[in-house]
C-alpha cells in the first residue's frame, strides 16, 4: 500500500559521498583518539561539575555523534539528519513535529545527537524528541518525513519543515535511500532531484 520503489543509480554523486565519508570517518576517529589521550593524560573529566569538564564532555559527545552518524545509523535516518544540519540553528528555517496525537508547533532545530544503540535525539527549541533508528521505517515527502515504527503500537512521528529536501541538494548523493529497506515510501517528486 505505501511501498513505492524505483531503482536509482547514484553514480558519481554517491561515489563522491562515500569517498568523503571515508575521509571524515578517519578524521573523526583520529579526533576521538586524541580526545581520549588528552583526557587520560590531563585527567580532564575528574571534576564532574566544573564548567570546563562539562564542555569537554560535550565536545566528546559531539565527536561521538558525528562518528555514529557515519557508522551506526541507517542511510535514511542519516539523510534526514544531514538535511536538518543544513538549517540547524537558523531562526528562519523551523522544524515542527507531531508524536501520535501530540501536536507541537514549530521551533528551531538547535542540535541532534546519536546515543548508543542508534537512539537519535532532535533538540527542537526546548524539547528533546527521540527514537531508535532500527525500530522505524521512513516515509519521505518533499517537506516532511513520517517515522513509522515496526511495532504498530508505538505512534508515528511526523517531522515537517519549510526547507524542503530539494534545497539542501543532498538527494543525488543519497539516491540509494529510495531503495533502502528502511524506506517505506519515497514521494515521486523527490525523483526529479535525482534524475
Amino acid at each position: 500500500m505505501y511501498v513505492m520503489r524505483r531503482q536509482h543509480r547514484g553514480g558519481k554523486s554517491v561515489e563522491k559521498r562515500q569517498e568523503r565519508d571515508k575521509r571524515y570517518q578517519e578524521a573523526f576517529e583520529d579526533i576521538t583518539q586524541t580526545l581520549w589521550r588528552c583526557n587520560e593524560k590531563y585527567n580532564l573529566t575528574e571534576e564532574e561539575n566544573h564548567p570546563q569538564t562539562l564542555r569537554f564532555k560535550l565536545l566528546m559527545e559531539r565527536c561521538t555523534t558525528e562518528r555514529r552518524l557515519l557508522e551506526e545509523i541507517s542511510l535514511p535516518c542519516r539523510f534526514i539528519l544531514e538535511h536538518f544540519s543544513t538549517f540547524m540553528g537558523k531562526p528562519d528555517q523551523t522544524l515542527g513535529f507531531s508524536f501520535g496525537t501530540l501536536e507541537v508547533g514549530r521551533g528551531i532545530l538547535n542540535d541532534f545527537c546519536i546515543d548508543e544503540w542508534g537512539n537519535v535525539f532532535l533538540i527542537i527549541g526546548s524539547i528533546r524528541l527521540g527514537w531508535r533508528d532500527a525500530d522505524y521505517q521512513y516515509l519521505f515527502y518533499p517537506d516532511k518525513v513520517i517515522l513509522r515504527s515496526f511495532d504498530r503500537i508505538k505512534p508515528e512521528i511526523h517531522l515537517f519543515f519549510n526547507f524542503a529536501f530539494k534545497y539542501s541538494k543532498l538527494i543525488p548523493g543519497f539516491s540509494e535511500v529510495a531503495t533502502d529497506e528502511q524506506t517505506l515510501y519515497w514521494h515521486p517528486d523527490l525523483f526529479n532531484d535525482v534524475e
